[in-house]
């Protein structure tokens, strides 16, 4: 008898899927960047579309292949960096942009590997490098000289976030500022005596104070450059 009124019972009805018209390129934005917070890996055409409850092909309305969509994505998280106005000391301009580029990476660590493959993907790509080079040539950099140091500071922030990637992915499951403390404790002293002395600091390793020194090390490099062109 419950076999029977299983049976009669009528299936739930899928939630039915949205229409092309009522879906924004925004909107598929959005959820891109949902989905994307889980991993890069795990962004595809399909999962946005279930994120949004849509069929796949209502994204290829804006988005021809996968690829349009990550440039439209990048172009958009590189719209977020804080640009601001220019003050009467271009060198604190040029280490407030790198830490506004950095700043932009942290909040957006899914973007850092797409970034390395699609190196032009938006307009907002060349806002960036047309406000570093202009902060550049208030100093009297230009030329060769320009490109190499916005490249410079643009490896910095890459490498930086590479560096401590690592270790942040483990929070949540191990501290790794006490494992790695764990571990320089257990050191024989009279083999490195260098490391053990700068132990708590390099339990910290990538920490935003260690940045602003690095920074800072950057932009007296660059100050020097300047002088001495």
């Amino acid at each position: 008898m419950t076999a029977i009124m299983a049976a009669d019972k009528p299936a739930p009805n899928p939630r039915p899927r949205r229409g092309r018209s009522s879906v924004s390129a925004d909107e598929i934005l959005r959820a891109a960047e949902h989905v994307a917070r889980e991993g890069f890996d795990a962004l595809t055409m399909r999962a946005v579309a279930t994120e949004m409850g849509a069929s796949p092909m209502a994204l290829y309305r804006y988005f021809a292949t996968k690829d349009d969509l990550v440039d439209a994505m990048l172009d958009r998280v590189l719209g977020r960096i804080d640009l601001r106005p220019p003050t009467d000391d271009w060198l604190v301009d040029l280490s407030a942009f790198a830490t506004a580029h950095r700043a932009v990476l942290a909040a957006h660590p899914w973007a850092i590997v797409p970034l390395f493959t699609h190196s032009n993907p938006g307009i907002n790509a060349t806002v960036i490098g047309e406000a570093a080079l202009s902060i550049l040539a208030r100093g009297g950099i230009d030329g060769a000289r320009a490109v190499a140091t916005f490249c410079g500071i643009l490896a910095l922030n890459y490498g930086w976030f590479a560096f401590s990637a690592a270790r942040d992915a483990t929070r949540g499951t191990v501290d790794p500022e006490a494992a790695l403390a764990g571990a320089l404790a257990m050191l024989p002293a009279d083999r490195f005596p260098r490391t053990l002395s700068v132990a708590g600091e390099l339990a910290h390793y990538g920490s935003d104070e260690q940045y602003a020194t690095a920074l800072g090390q950057v932009m007296r490099g660059v100050d020097a450059a300047a002088r001495t062109r």
